[in-house]
C-alpha cells in the first residue's frame, strides 16, 4: 500500500511540472479564472450579494477547477498516446489506474489553485462579502466535493482511454458541464427534459454543496446534498472500476491501445 501511495504522490507532483510547462495549460490555470469572473460578473451586475457569491464567486470558481479536471481526463491520455507512450505506463509495474489517478489528482490540485485565484478575485475587484455560515461542514463539503470530482474524472478518463477523438470529446465536455451543472444560472430555469441529467452527475451537488454551506440554511439541507453527493460518488466509482477492467481487458486483447 506504501508503494502505491508513493507512485500516487510521484506521478501527481510530476504531472504538475508537466502541466504548468504547457503554455495552454498555464493560460487555463492563470489567465482564464479571471475572465471567468469577470464574464459572470457582466452577466449578473448588481444584484444581491448572496447570488454573486453563488454564481460568480463559486460558478466562476467550479468553471475553473473544471477546465482543469477535463484537461486531465481527456488532453493527458491523448498526450501519451501521441507521444507513444501511453502502452508503456500501461504496462508498468505500477497499475495503470494509480498512474491515471496521479494525473488527475495533480491536475485537480492545480485546478484548486485556479479556484482559489478566481474566488480571491471576485472578493477583492469586485467586493463580494463571503460569510462561511458553517465553517467545519464547509471544510467537509470542500473534501467530498475534491475527492468526488476526483472520482468522475477517473470515470470519464476511462473513455478517453479508448477514444481517438478525445481532444473532441473535451472541447465538447467542457461549455455544456457550466450550464446544465448550474455553474452560472439556476438548473431550476433548463428545460424539463435535461434537467433529470443534471441531477445525475456529480457537478451538479457539488457546487449545490458548497451553496448550502455558504448560505444561512438548516444543516438538513446540507446533509441532503452531501448525502447525495456521496451516494453518486460511490455508484460512479464503482462503474469506472468496472470499466476499468473492461478497458483493461480490451486493450491487451486488441493491442491497439497506442493506434492515434
Amino acid at each position: 500500500m506504501s508503494s502505491l501511495l508513493q507512485a500516487l504522490s510521484q506521478t501527481a507532483n510530476l504531472q504538475m511540472r508537466l502541466s504548468i510547462a504547457r503554455p495552454m495549460f498555464q493560460f487555463v490555470i492563470w489567465i482564464s479564472p479571471f475572465f471567468y469572473s469577470t464574464l459572470s460578473y457582466f452577466i449578473y451586475g448588481k444584484v444581491s450579494n448572496e447570488t454573486l457569491v453563488h454564481y460568480v464567486l463559486l460558478g466562476s470558481g467550479f468553471m475553473a477547477l473544471w477546465s482543469s479536471i477535463v484537461y486531465s481526463s481527456a488532453s493527458d491520455i491523448n498526450r501519451e498516446r501521441f507521444y507513444g507512450t501511453l502502452e508503456n505506463i500501461f504496462v508498468a509495474p505500477t497499475p495503470f489506474s494509480i498512474i491515471l489517478l496521479g494525473k488527475i489528482v495533480g491536475n485537480t490540485i492545480w485546478g484548486i489553485i485556479a479556484m482559489g485565484l478566481s474566488v480571491l478575485y471576485s472578493i477583492v475587484f469586485f467586493r463580494v462579502q463571503v460569510a462561511i455560515v458553517h465553517p467545519l461542514l464547509f471544510l467537509l463539503a470542500l473534501l467530498l466535493v475534491v475527492l468526488a470530482l476526483i472520482i468522475f474524472s477517473f470515470f470519464l478518463a476511462l473513455f478517453f482511454t479508448l477514444s481517438r477523438q478525445a481532444e473532441a470529446l473535451m472541447n465538447f465536455l467542457e461549455f455544456p458541464i457550466y450550464f446544465i451543472c448550474g455553474f452560472l444560472f439556476p438548473i431550476s430555469i433548463l428545460p424539463f427534459w435535461i434537467k433529470p441529467l443534471s441531477y445525475i452527475l456529480p457537478p451538479t451537488w457539488a457546487i449545490a454543496l458548497l451553496r448550502e454551506t455558504l448560505s444561512a440554511t438548516n444543516i438538513a439541507n446540507i446533509l441532503q446534498a452531501m448525502g447525495i453527493l456521496v451516494a453518486l460518488s460511490l455508484v460512479y466509482g464503482l462503474i469506472a472500476w468496472s470499466c476499468y477492467k473492461a478497458v483493461e481487458r480490451k486493450a491487451r486483447i486488441d493491442g491497439k491501445l497506442g493506434v492515434y
